[in-house]
């Protein structure tokens, strides 16, 4: 199936195109089809419908269908990106290790690396911490164009926030996902903070702030290797029980993580 993190960036490039010269400044994304996932086999159809076009902002909302069934929706914020005021985008957190000292992580994307600090195995049920995750890609090319950088940088927002819920619950991982626990993604913001261009690493700092009633929040940082922020996101995922039937039920109290 197709990644909802995925249908998000192609929503942000989606809604470029409608408003030329204007600049994604955040965006929501629902992804409402958990029976049926977008497939990856068939043509998926984005319609940007304009809300708002004034002189500085503008807005949209985005409609993902595929054989005319609607698969996810996206609310967008636009902007013509103005002079600082008053400026703070540095991390402020303890330090970090950094990529060279992080480990490689199998998931694999043609052009990209990805490494995950104090880690080996992020979807084992045995890897047992703190509900944060630290991982850094490095891409082999950094696309040109301004709403294809937004779009990689969203791209990977929805890849590891769930793991990073369960990290702090021991004899459950990811691992075990769709088998014995049924996850999905349900909900992902982005914010950017211009300018999103980079060189090098980046990284992605997940925290899970709550998980329970069947629910999990994970909030996130994307910063550059020199600390500068560049994109902050959320994840609102589901992780309940499998039902008798295969499907996902809802857990019983003492179930719930």
């Amino acid at each position: 199936m197709v990644d909802g993190s995925q249908l998000l960036a192609q929503s942000l490039v989606a809604a470029s195109k409608a408003f030329p010269g204007r600049t994604v400044r955040s965006a929501h994304a629902l992804f409402v089809s958990m029976a049926s996932p977008a497939s990856p086999a068939s043509p998926l159809e984005f319609t940007v419908t304009p809300v708002r076009a004034g002189r500085s902002f503008a807005s949209a909302t985005v409609t993902i269908n595929q054989s005319e069934r609607t698969c996810a929706t996206a609310t967008v914020l636009l902007d013509s990106p103005q002079p600082d005021v008053i400026r703070h985008d540095r991390w402020t957190g303890p330090p970090v290790a950094g990529p060279e000292a992080a480990h490689p992580a199998d998931m694999p994307m043609r052009g990209r690396q990805l490494r995950i600090e104090g880690m080996k195995e992020y979807n084992s049920p045995d890897e047992v911490g703190p509900p944060v995750i630290d991982a850094w890609l490095h891409y082999d090319t950094v696309p040109d164009r301004d709403d294809l950088q937004r779009a990689l940088l969203a791209h990977f927002t929805g890849h590891l926030s769930i793991s990073t819920t369960m990290r702090a619950h021991p004899g459950i991982g990811t691992a075990q996902a769709h088998h014995t626990v049924s996850t999905a993604v349900m909900a992902i913001g982005v914010s950017f903070h211009d300018p999103v261009r980079w060189d090098g690493w980046l990284r992605y700092h997940h925290e899970s702030t709550f998980v329970g009633a069947g629910m999990s929040y994970v909030r996130g940082q994307v910063l550059t290797e020199e600390g500068r922020l560049v994109m902050s996101f959320t994840q609102d995922g589901m992780i309940r029980a499998m039902a008798p039937n295969g499907s996902a039920g809802s857990a019983p109290d003492e179930s719930r993580l």
